[in-house]
């Protein structure tokens, strides 16, 4: 029979993990938690005194695709996509007999964009930004994903979008296209001065335009940056496809509205959205 897990095993497997790598960190170190509890990251020095960050995530099995995602995206992805580089991996079992992975990464240098996925105020990001942004997400659709990790969305949640949006009811659930996306490009998830692509624990196959729909659903709250979204991502937002896209994004809004304070905020500006897009289709 497992064991309950102590709620200090979190705390102890990432020391263990800093002492696996030869890293070294501050005795009063503040570690970040992340979504439902599931990791713990924080900042170390690497063994050759570089700045670097580990995170662990724990889970009840080793496998799966978020498991697998960010080291395999180190491994697949080009250098054309910025991003930190992965600079050790280590699994182990803890004690209660959860799995537990490390990632040692390099330090970003930059500032992530918002400390929360949806902007509440305009951001000021310079046009060579959103220059290296499209470079790199151009670069990321042409790249081969492995077969398991093809699809993002299944079948059946895009056949269910009508039960967070009615008006779809009638709505040829088939996908126009497909193409290699990081899946979760929120303003969380950014860096500027310079640019990094960060957390590519889901990467894969997503609908064409998921990742500018999904910056462009994170940013109404800021009409003016969704407003520089439209603009800079008009070529796929403004197509069948992309429209498509962003009706995917904004039921996984809704969908997560009724669960979560930070999707239910931003609910009504995803309903008015909806509303603008079925107006032009």
């Amino acid at each position: 029979m497992r064991a309950s897990p102590s709620p200090d095993e979190p705390t102890a497997a990432w020391r263990h993990a800093a002492e696996h790598f030869g890293a070294t960190a501050a005795s009063d170190i503040a570690l970040q938690t992340g979504i439902g509890d599931r990791t713990l990251s924080g900042p170390v020095t690497a063994p050759n005194g570089t700045p670097a960050w580990l995170r662990v995530m724990r889970a009840a099995k080793a496998g799966g695709r978020t498991w697998e995602g960010s080291a395999l995206a180190a491994a697949t992805l080009g250098d054309e996509i910025p991003r930190p580089a992965l600079i050790g991996e280590h699994e182990w079992s803890g004690p209660s007999g959860s799995m537990f992975q490390a990632l040692l990464w390099e330090r970003f240098t930059g500032r992530v964009v918002s400390r929360t996925p949806v902007l509440s105020e305009p951001v000021a990001l310079p046009d060579a930004w959103w220059a290296e942004l499209r470079d790199g997400l151009e670069h990321l659709r042409w790249t081969a994903v492995p077969e398991h990790r093809q699809r993002s969305h299944t079948p059946g949640f895009i056949e269910r979008m009508p039960r967070f949006i009615p008006e779809l009811e009638d709505l040829d659930p088939t996908v126009p296209e497909w193409e290699t996306s990081h899946c979760d490009l929120h303003w969380a998830n950014l860096t500027a001065e310079p640019l990094a692509i960060i957390d590519w624990e889901g990467w894969g196959r997503a609908p064409v335009g998921y990742d500018a729909a999904v910056l462009h659903t994170y940013a109404l709250p800021s009409p003016e940056t969704a407003a520089e979204v439209r603009e800079v991502f008009a070529d796929v937002l403004e197509t069948g496809a992309g429209r498509f896209a962003q009706l995917v994004i904004s039921a996984e809004v809704i969908q997560a509205s009724e669960r979560d304070d930070l999707h239910a905020r931003l609910l009504p500006y995803v309903r008015r959205r909806v509303g603008e897009l079925l107006a032009s289709m």
